[in-house]
């Protein structure tokens, strides 16, 4: 049977009792109007034999777990704990910290370098040495980079095809500039390393707090479903204690005469299934807390499972939400941090479509050097003369390099995967700002729907209480049944229960709501 006939029937068989224990039924039947129906032999129940040969014994005792009493654990230290020691963010950081180590690297092209070597012939016919120091610098304007250098040539006798290697006693003091004209003038790998990885940061950072929201909402879902699993083990532990204070009352009747032994046995069948339906409740509770375990966490970092008396004892709904929603949508793509992702990576690979389109170009290098010889010659003084005459003025020299590919099959093939990289990445952004906007519709609808679910639940909860505590009325005067007592009760307590599950559902919308615009996940309870 569906639950939908299982309500249905134990319905008519309440209206039937209630019919049947109704003043004017007992004048309707032929049996009952001659006078008042005979009173009941006193019985003790737990000396009672029923069917089965089944006894009524002593009412053991059963365990209980203490809800709230001590200090409420928050969503907001539940959300702190998060930021501060939840692993995935913690690897979300280093991976930050990964794209700033590979932008440091990136900005190392442009470190300052410096070459030293020397060479020496002791060996030979000819006896000559020479050492060269040389400093480079490469520069983001334009792609230019300088050096500077000293270099000195000595010996007794240097060979004339090595004439360019002879300096003065102090050597030579050189400097020049190289200036790209065309490849590599707007965009070169240097520059465009950095900028990719300065851009690959952005991205990663974005990243982080991309997933940070995530886990904020995950978090807020789980501490939700904590708090409702202990408001319903609480249900379910005073439906319990309403029939287990109900056994002396009843067995008390008995005695008297008042009713039959059957009740009792019927209040203890109550009895053993409320409690079946406790330990089911509790196993809830704790499963709800090892789950929330992964989010509460020591200061080292290891999980922590909340007690039961940190549990709140309530739920305070939250204030409702009207909202024009294509605002937010809008709204919601200037604070997303996804689409921040997107943008910093579409940024990223535009200077990878920028460098490659510029090596589709010749290279055209000019540079312009100087140089100067410093100190006296080094050989006899008519010698050293010439020298001085030869090697002491400065010099100025220039040069212009032209060099291009004849088929340029690896620019052309660079610019077509660039491009069609940039073009995958265009559609990813779209594909995420449109899942942003259905998030946004589809967390408002969620809302407005967990508010009216609320709204009623919360009546209908206040509707059978009513109904179980004047039926419960009832039977303390005679006027019905034991069994329809224990319907109206657990009606009450399954709307209990579901008013629980509304309004924790509620909050949950509320932090989906706020996660899909993107004012992030805070505690927003009173």
């Amino acid at each position: 049977m569906t639950r939908a006939s299982l309500a249905t029937a134990a319905l008519a068989l309440a209206l039937l009792a209630s019919l049947a224990s109704a003043p004017g039924a007992r004048a309707q039947d032929p049996e009952l109007a001659d006078g008042p129906a005979p009173a009941l032999p006193p019985q003790d129940p737990s000396e009672v034999v029923f069917p089965g040969g089944y006894r009524l014994g002593p009412l053991a005792p059963s365990d209980r777990v203490a809800i709230g009493g001590g200090e409420p654990l928050t969503l907001g230290q539940v959300l702190a704990s998060v930021e501060r020691h939840h692993p995935t963010l913690e690897a979300e950081r280093q991976r930050v910290l990964a794209a700033e180590g590979e932008q440091l690297a990136a900005e190392g092209g442009f470190d300052l370098g410096i070459t030293a070597q020397g060479w020496a012939a002791p060996v030979g016919y000819y006896d000559w040495a020479r050492a060269d120091v040389r400093l480079s610098q490469a520069t983001p304007l334009w792609g230019a980079s300088v050096y500077a250098g000293w270099r000195i040539g000595r010996g007794g006798d240097i060979p004339d095809y090595y004439g360019g290697y002879e300096t003065l006693d102090l050597g030579e003091l050189r400097a020049g500039v190289r200036v790209p004209l065309w490849r590599d003038g707007p965009i070169d790998s240097r520059r465009a390393r950095m900028w990719r990885a300065e851009h690959a940061s952005d991205a990663q950072r974005a990243s982080l707090s991309a997933r940070m929201l995530r886990m904020r909402l995950e978090a807020a879902s789980t501490y939700w479903s904590w708090v409702a699993a202990g408001l319903k083990y609480r249900v379910a532990a005073g439906l319990l204690e309403l029939a287990e204070a109900r056994d002396a009352q009843i067995a008390a009747r008995v005695r008297a005469g008042a009713i039959p032994p059957i009740e009792s046995l019927e209040n203890r069948r109550v009895i053993v299934g409320r409690r079946t339906s406790l330990v089911s409740a509790r196993r809830g509770l704790e499963r709800a807390s090892i789950r929330l375990s992964l989010y509460h966490r020591r200061s080292d970092g290891a999980p922590r499972v909340p007690r039961a008396d940190r549990l709140p004892t309530s739920i305070e709904p939250p204030a409702a939400v009207s909202v024009n929603l294509p605002r937010e949508v809008r709204a919601a793509w200037n604070r997303r941090p996804e689409l921040e992702r997107y943008e910093a990576l579409l940024r990223r690979q535009r200077v990878s479509v920028d460098y490659a389109e510029n090596q589709f170009s010749p290279r055209i290098d000019v540079t312009v050097g100087t140089s100067v010889d410093i100190g006296a010659g080094t050989g006899e003084t008519a010698i050293g003369t010439d020298q001085q005459t030869t090697l002491g003025p400065p010099v100025v020299e220039g040069s212009v390099l032209v060099s291009l590919p004849l088929q340029f099959r690896e620019a052309r093939g660079g610019i077509r995967r660039s491009r069609a990289e940039m073009a995958a990445l265009q559609a990813d952004a779209q594909l995420a700002r449109d899942r942003i906007a259905t998030e946004v519709q589809d967390a408002y609808s969620a809302l407005r729907a967990a508010e009216e679910q609320a709204a009623l639940a919360r009546e209908a909860a206040e509707v059978a209480e009513a109904v179980a505590e004047a039926e419960r009325r009832r039977f303390v005067l005679g006027s019905t049944q034991l069994f329809i007592v224990n319907l109206r009760e657990q009606a009450a307590a399954a709307a209990q229960a579901t008013l629980v599950d509304a309004e924790a559902s509620l909050l949950v919308a509320h932090a989906q709501w706020r996660a899909a615009t993107g004012l992030g996940v805070e505690d927003t309870t009173p």
